[in-house]
């Protein structure tokens, strides 16, 4: 039996297979209700839940079109406060042990975050009594219409225990922060940072550090940036292999570029038996083997846990690259730096 693709959030979705791995994208502005919603939860529509679905999903869809008269075309700002609604988690598998993608709907359907690429955003909400406070990098392009996702640890203090107790439906609050501003000139067909034209991309990340490079990647594989770009080196360590988010979307770029194109060095501080790839931290040795040569159309990222950040800093001054193009996430870069 045949049926349509609809969200949580009640939107009716189409399968977009122009990039390395297929995805569904929103239909914009069209939302499902009564009998398509039906066998949603579960396996089709006579054995679901049919009229359950249908009433909640009615539901769903009227509040979320609803928003598609939000003014604004940005959904977030540096300088109030937005309430956003979860509207699913995924976890497990190819998200890493201990981490899950937390995909929360902006105010406005058809709203996109308003944030540059690399900018972070600050997220709180209430737990236990308490107001916490935790910042993420997107996952999603500054492009997507309607949605936020972050890449988000579960494992160890409050703030991780209330990042797990998050469910669809649950509403928080974020503010758009600072960061590594990566300005995209679709005309030029170019990356900028600060001044200089980007043709190369040197990109190291630890734990969840990965997340803002994931973002920059997916941003530099995709039209019209792909053929300006001349390489990435994405360095990825982690404690152990399960920890590895998003290694197979990663090893399907290198088979899908080239490992001339780009390429992903694994380092793990705990290899299982028969790794071949990196071990122990990242050093001088493995970034004068994996970086490309200093140039000025050379832009290092770097996000990781802070002691990892200063080692890599320092590594990469001692190898004479131009500090000005070594950055890192969480240093303050304001929007209006000129390009």
């Amino acid at each position: 039996m045949g049926g349509c693709l609809i969200s949580p959030s009640a939107e009716m979705q189409t399968i977009d297979d122009t990039g390395v791995t297929p995805v569904r994208r929103p239909i914009l502005g069209l939302f499902g209700a009564g009998e398509v919603t039906g066998g949603v939860h579960g396996g089709n529509r006579l054995g679901g839940n049919s009229l359950l679905e249908c009433v909640v999903f009615g539901r769903i869809a009227g509040d979320r079109a609803a928003t598609i008269l939000q003014k604004k075309s940005a959904g977030l700002s540096m300088t109030e406060w937005s309430t956003v609604v979860l509207r699913e988690v995924r976890e497990g598998g190819v998200y890493g042990t201990g981490s899950r993608v937390l995909r929360f709907n902006m105010p406005g359907a058809l709203q996109k975050t308003g944030l540059a690429l690399g900018q972070f955003i600050a997220m709180r909400g209430d737990w236990d009594g308490q107001q916490l406070l935790g910042y993420y990098s997107p996952i999603t392009l500054p492009d997507d219409i309607g949605v936020i996702g972050i890449l988000a640890r579960a494992d160890k203090g409050r703030l991780a225990e209330w990042i797990s107790a998050l469910q669809p439906g649950d509403a928080v609050e974020m503010k758009a922060c600072g960061g590594l501003i990566i300005h995209r000139r679709f005309a030029a067909r170019h990356l900028f940072f600060r001044s200089h034209k980007i043709r190369k991309l040197a990109l190291i990340g630890g734990g969840t550090g990965v997340a803002p490079m994931l973002q920059i990647v997916r941003a530099a594989v995709k039209k019209p940036f792909v053929d300006s770009i001349e390489s990435i080196q994405f360095i990825y360590a982690a404690e152990d292999v399960s920890e590895l988010t998003y290694r197979t979307l990663l090893e399907s770029y290198e088979k899908e570029y080239g490992s001339g194109k780009f390429k992903c060095h694994f380092v793990l501080n705990n290899p299982p038996a028969q790794w071949t790839e990196g071990v122990g931290f990242v050093d001088t040795a493995l970034l004068r083997s994996a970086v490309q040569a200093p140039s000025n159309d050379l832009l290092v990222a770097i996000c990781g846990p802070p002691i990892m950040q200063r080692a890599v800093k320092s590594a990469l001054k001692g190898l004479g690259y131009n500090m000005n193009l070594v950055r890192t996430v969480d240093e303050p870069e304001p929007l209006s730096a000129k390009i």
